[in-house]
């Protein structure tokens, strides 16, 4: 052998190269097979008897729904000629306190009829109005859908469509080019953006980057559904020892309600607290003494309305505002209850006057008709219903989008 020849590789050094190779085309065949699975679950993947999503199959318990999931649920129940009411919002529209036999949204959809209309719970606990079921109406909308969107909040401004619990829906849909455009939009969200801690920048940072993975990766469709149907892999305190039972597995579950009398015995002087404070800090007398909207509070719930709410989602668009149970309101001072009576109405009229359809729950209730403060019992989710689906009625008299 001349000095100038090449060394000859030893047997056990190609071995170990072949394997290196083999290993190497057997993580990106893996990779591959991985986004090719998660892609088809993002076309099929939904919970079985899909209700709403309840405490199993939210982030109450560590399972965060992608926003593909959403919008299958509602495409596979949408047959052209149908409206798809879609009801966002949070556990009031959920129907916490209801169990799916009785679920307001059962009877709205009695009410409507299944010929033309065909509703969707898409709320969840802790939800925003702007947040989960908002951005699957938009995102159906753009796609030429006839949509209503049914949403709900208390009095006051309507919250951005991030740095919620459910502000990755609004990421993973702008990722994957599901919105309206929305200069005014995007304009007031880095606005809003710049004025949280770093912290919180970081993190929604990091939202919008692994929703631009995810878009064309399918991680996430792939992992829920995983945790849906086959095995669940992360722990919770509420599973505890069978937190790797499929979700799909787990039943929805509520808890009925007291006899009347009980029913807001638990924690009344902290529940009326917070029921005194709904106006307290966006309610203004005038120089006549008459409570109001404050001036300040209104341009900025205008403007709000203009930055959330897309201008061909406010006309296809019905708020709740939903107030607190007659138990707590009975409860206030003469004062107090001038200004909810002034400053809910105003809220209302802001939003008729900015497009978007409102009305008022649990003005008329009684105290039967409520679980707690806030939620409903099955007699006031059927009001509810009865309420929300006259309004329907009236937004669906032009239900193509232009």
């Amino acid at each position: 052998m001349k000095p100038s020849d090449p060394p000859i590789a030893s047997p056990g050094w190609t071995n170990r190269r072949i394997n290196a190779m083999g290993l190497l085309a057997g993580i990106v065949a893996g990779f591959l097979l991985a986004v090719l699975l998660g892609y088809q679950a993002s076309h099929y993947s939904k919970p079985s008897n899909f209700v709403r999503f309840h405490q199993w199959i939210n982030a109450q318990t560590i399972y965060y729904p992608p926003f593909r999931m959403l919008e299958h649920i509602a495409l596979s129940r949408w047959h052209p000629g149908q409206t798809v009411v879609i009801v966002g919002g949070n556990s009031i529209l959920n129907g916490v306190s209801q169990m799916p036999p009785e679920i307001w949204t059962r009877r709205l959809q009695e009410l409507l009829g299944p010929e033309k209309y065909v509703v969707v719970n898409l709320a969840f606990g802790g939800g925003g109005p702007t947040e989960g079921g908002a951005v699957v109406a938009e995102a159906l909308l753009r796609r030429g859908i006839p949509v209503v969107l049914v949403t709900n909040m208390g009095s006051g401004t309507p919250p951005y469509p991030i740095a919620g619990i459910y502000g990755y829906f609004y990421w993973e849909a702008k990722a994957q080019g599901a919105l309206f455009p929305q200069p005014d939009r995007d304009a007031k969200l880095a606005q809003f953006m710049r004025g949280r801690s770093e912290a919180q920048r970081s993190k929604e940072d990091e939202l919008s980057r692994a929703a631009y993975l995810n878009a064309h990766l399918y991680f996430q469709e792939l992992w829920h559904e995983v945790g849906l149907h086959s095995l669940f892999t992360v722990w919770n305190y509420k599973a505890q020892g069978n937190f790797w039972r499929p979700r799909n597995e787990w039943p929805d579950q509520e808890i009925s309600s007291k006899p009347v009398a009980d029913r807001f015995k638990e924690n009344f002087e902290a529940e009326l607290e917070i029921t005194r404070s709904f106006t307290v800090l966006i309610g203004r007398k005038d120089a006549d003494g008459k409570w109001g909207l404050a001036p300040d509070v209104e341009a900025e719930m205008r403007r709000q309305i203009h930055a959330v709410f897309p201008a061909p989602l406010r006309p296809r668009t019905l708020m709740v505002l939903c107030q607190n149970a007659p138990a707590y309101r009975r409860r206030l001072t003469p004062d107090e209850r001038a200004r909810d009576d002034a400053v809910w109405p105003d809220c209302a009229a802001v939003l008729r006057d900015e497009g978007v359809a409102c009305v008022i729950n649990g003005l008329d209730f009684e105290d039967v008709d409520y679980h707690d403060r806030t939620h409903l019992a099955p007699s006031g989710g059927y009001k509810l219903a009865a309420l929300v689906a006259g309004e329907i009625r009236k937004l669906n008299s032009d239900p193509a989008p232009r």
